[in-house]
């Protein structure tokens, strides 16, 4: 049997809980990715939030290639990686990211944090 990832299902139910608000901020572009998801003893829990281009230069205009070092992006990434930990209890990394370089830079699985879905008879 393969596994999601290697969170216990309650911490992995309470990060999706906890993303939920993230998704109403952002839209539904809110991942796990990273070493969670391939093994046991991973170092933290890698959660991703990919803007278009176009959303991400806005959110932090004039960033450039060195992204990695720009004090908005810095803060802001800290600033919910912390607010996730206190939530979950988990070693957060989160981290916002452009489309472009997500998809470049990236070859492994992503799986949709912060999504229910409801059956049609319990609207």
């Amino acid at each position: 049997m393969t596994r999601a990832n290697y969170l216990g299902a309650p911490a992995a139910f309470n990060l999706s809980q906890a993303c939920r608000i993230l998704v109403e901020a952002y839209g539904y572009h809110i991942y796990l990715v990273g070493s969670c998801l391939v093994k046991r003893d991973y170092r933290d829990v890698d959660v991703r939030c990919i803007l278009d281009d176009d959303e991400f230069d806005a959110m932090f205009p004039g960033i450039s290639e060195t992204w990695y070092v720009d004090a908005r992006w810095s803060i802001q990434n800290v600033a919910l990686s912390e607010w996730l930990a206190a939530r979950t209890g988990l070693p957060i990394d989160f981290q916002f990211q452009r489309r472009t370089q997500a998809n470049e830079d990236f070859d492994g699985d992503r799986q949709p944090l912060g999504i229910f879905v409801r059956p049609k008879d319990s609207e």
